[in-house]
Formats: structure tokens, C-alpha cells, sequence
């Protein structure tokens, strides 16, 4: 009996295969685009335009979620910039179609950076502002790093002075002040309950955390201090509502937030806040700002320590023809306490300036903020007529943003060591 007869094989080089592949999408026949992509793969698991492939005829085939995987592996393994853009835009839409709004301003972020024009640029910010307004969801992850002399708002000679005269002898070294690295980390996740054109109510929470490195100098001058008595976090909850007033396009706000503060790794008070505030738009470019916020605490160590603050906010913000951004902004507080040392009136003075330009996955921004703080009644051991304590900084602060997905004015990236709202 004759063998049976058997259909003659056709071998295609990698490059014909992956334009048979191309053609084969371009045809409408996605299901012969994926057979010869999962060739591909064999030949190469990390080909960029196998991945690529497979991504868009999983789409073509209704798997959204298969194929914005596909497309993640083909920015993975990309090495030209047009690629990473292409697979990015790519799985930037696919997320939206798995309705995933978040990960789509996350792939769109992605594909911003690798966009080949300001053309594409701009319509990529078009399309990530449409998704923002979407999204129910927000969340913001700032950073900071700066040197500091003094870590502790400690004082700056190791005599008390009272008058002129040096009262009670001599500072330890714990109490000077402390050289090192100042850290911060400010994260706020938002999740919108209701929305409309003229108005939103948003819950969320915020966690902001400071960490200090002594460096060997200060080391040498308080031993006993450890990195860790000197880190700070702060954690609130909070209910807030957002509208517009008339037909100007002017914004408003009032929140509610309640939270604890802890210092070297102990709870230092429960809070609760009520805040208001509005912006003016003086031009395009340009918005003045207005906030007042009542704050009560109650300390963890006993009634007395408990304590009320007021506190205003003046700002203004200017967006540049660059890309780039400054602000200004004058922040005015008064605490009054039964424990005379927490009685106090400050003024803070701080400008930003951040960089349209991203370095990478990065948005950076550098501050400087001049404080001045005035304790009339304060004492050390007993009352002295006249007396009190003054305090004066002036920290200039570096930060990164890795991922934004809620857009606000600008601000000091880190907290004054003595502010009341971090705002």
C-alpha cells in the first residue's frame, strides 16, 4: 500500500513570520496572529513585538484582560522608546476597556513619558484628565530627602540664658540641636461618594510620616538618642465636600478629619478638624487661595496638655508656559492650652517651584519655607517676667512624585517640625 499523501511544509524566516503576523492582523484574522506570536515566543520569551502581537489579537478576540497583560509584557521587554510607548498606549487602553480606572491613568502616565511629539502629549493628557474625572478613586504618594541641622528643634548653645545670664546651667546634648537626614513620606487615598458637574463628596485618609538619620557628629553629641526617637507619623480620616460657587468657575471646600499624631514611636494626641476654604482664579495662569481650619487635641499624657489652634492660609499658585509650576504661600497659627508651653503664635513662610519635566517615572519640586514661632509664656524650671521662647527655621526641601492620580495646588513638600495643619 502506498504511504498517504502528505501536505508539503513552509518555512518562514523570524522576519517573514512576524509580517505574515502583522498582515494577519491587518486582515481581521487575529486568531492566525496569535498562533504565529506564540511562535515567536518560543523562539525569543522576550520579544517585545511577539508580546505586542499576541496583546492585539487577544483584543481582537475579547480578551481585554489577557491582552493588557500581553501589552505589559511588551513595555517590559521593550528597547526603543517608540515601543515602550506603543505597548503602554496600548495597555492603557485595554484597562480602560477592563474598566480599571486607575490602571488606565497609570498605563497613560507610562505612555506620556515615552510619547514621540507634544502632539500625542497633550492628547495623552486629554485622555488622562477624562479618566481622572471618571475615577472614583484618588491617591497621592509624595516624598521628600533633605539635610538639616537641626533634626530635633533643638538649641543652638549649650547654656540657658534668661536675661542675658545663664540661669540654669547647661544643656545636655539631647536638648542642642541634632545634624542629620530628614526623610518624609505623604501618602492620601481618596474614594469618591458622590459627583457631579458643580460639586463632589469625597471620603479619604492620609498618612505622613517623618524619619530622622542622625549623622556621627550628633551621634557623638547625644549617644543616648536613637533615629527612632526622633520619627513622627501622622494619620487621619476624613469627609469632604467640593463645589463651585456660581457661574465664576471659583472652587470651594469643607472637610471634617479626626486622627491620632505619635512622636518616637508613642501616641502623642488624638484630633479632630473642621476646615474651609476657596480660590480666586486672578487669570489662566494664576489662582489665590484662602484656608481657615479649627483643630482640638487631646493629648495622650493628661487634660491639661490638651490644647485649640487656629489657623489661615494664604496662597497663591502660577502654572508656566513650560510646563513647570510655582507657588507662595503665608501660614498664620494660634494655640491656646492650659500648658503654658503649648501656648504659641507662629508664621510660616514658603514657596515651591516644580518641574513640568519628569526625570523618568518622577515629577520633582524643591521648597524653602521660613518659620518664625513665639511661645509668650513658656518656661524652663520657673516664670520669668518677659520671658518665653522664639523659634526660627528656614528647611529647604527636595520632592519626588512617583504616582498622582488627584491633581492639587502646590505645595511645601515637607512639613514645618512644628506645624499644626499639614495641609
Amino acid at each position: 500500500m502506498p504511504p498517504p499523501a502528505t501536505t508539503p511544509g513552509i518555512e518562514l524566516t523570524l522576519p517573514q513570520v512576524r509580517q505574515v503576523a502583522v498582515q494577519a492582523l491587518q486582515a481581521g484574522r487575529p486568531e492566525l496572529a496569535y498562533t504565529l506570536a506564540q511562535g515567536l515566543l518560543k523562539a525569543d520569551p522576550t520579544s517585545s513585538f511577539a508580546y505586542f502581537t499576541r496583546a492585539n489579537a487577544q483584543a481582537l478576540l475579547g480578551q481585554p484582560r489577557a491582552a493588557r497583560k500581553s501589552a505589559a509584557k511588551s513595555y517590559r521587554y521593550a528597547n526603543t522608546t517608540l515601543n515602550r510607548f506603543e505597548a503602554a498606549e496600548l495597555a492603557a487602553r485595554l484597562s480602560y476597556a477592563e474598566q480599571r480606572p486607575t490602571l488606565t491613568q497609570l498605563w497613560l502616565r507610562r505612555a506620556v513619558q515615552h510619547a514621540p511629539n507634544k502632539e500625542i502629549e497633550a492628547r495623552l493628557g486629554r485622555d488622562y484628565g477624562t479618566v481622572r474625572a471618571q475615577n472614583p478613586v484618588s491617591f497621592s504618594l509624595r516624598g521628600g530627602l533633605r539635610p538639616s541641622n537641626n533634626v530635633n528643634n533643638g538649641s543652638d548653645t549649650t547654656v540657658q540664658i534668661i536675661d542675658g545670664l545663664p540661669f540654669t546651667g547647661t544643656l545636655s546634648g539631647s536638648a542642642l540641636a541634632l545634624s542629620g537626614t530628614v526623610a518624609t513620606m505623604d501618602a492620601s487615598l481618596g474614594y469618591r461618594l458622590q459627583g457631579n458637574a458643580t460639586s463632589r463628596t469625597t471620603i479619604g485618609g492620609r498618612l505622613f510620616v517623618k524619619r530622622v538619620a542622625l549623622d556621627s557628629n550628633a551621634q557623638a553629641l547625644a549617644p543616648s538618642v536613637r533615629n527612632s526617637d526622633l520619627g513622627t507619623t501622622y494619620g487621619e480620616a476624613s469627609l469632604r465636600h467640593d463645589f463651585l460657587l456660581g457661574q465664576t468657575g471659583n472652587q470651594a471646600y469643607i472637610t471634617g478629619a479626626f486622627g491620632q499624631f505619635w512622636f518616637g514611636g508613642e501616641r502623642s494626641y488624638d484630633f479632630a478638624r473642621l476646615e474651609a476654604g476657596r480660590d480666586w482664579a486672578l487669570s489662566k495662569a494664576t489662582k489665590f487661595r484662602l484656608d481657615a481650619a479649627a483643630e482640638q487635641r487631646q493629648s495622650a499624657r493628661d487634660a491639661p496638655f490638651d490644647s485649640t489652634s487656629l489657623a489661615f492660609v494664604a496662597g497663591v499658585s502660577q502654572a508656566r508656559g513650560n510646563g513647570d509650576s510655582m507657588s507662595f504661600a503665608l501660614n498664620l497659627r494660634h494655640t491656646e492650652s492650659d500648658f503654658v508651653n503649648a501656648r504659641t503664635r507662629s508664621a510660616t513662610l514658603s514657596t515651591s517651584y516644580s518641574f513640568g519635566q519628569q526625570m523618568g517615572p518622577v515629577k520633582v519640586s524643591a521648597g524653602l519655607v521660613a518659620g518664625y514661632s513665639d511661645y509668650p509664656d513658656y518656661v524652663v524650671v520657673f516664670a520669668v517676667p518677659g520671658g518665653g521662647r522664639i523659634n526660627r527655621s528656614m528647611p529647604i526641601s527636595t520632592c519626588s512624585f512617583p504616582m498622582s492620580t488627584t491633581q492639587v495646588l502646590p505645595r511645601p513638600c515637607g512639613l514645618p517640625q512644628d506645624a499644626s495643619f499639614p495641609t
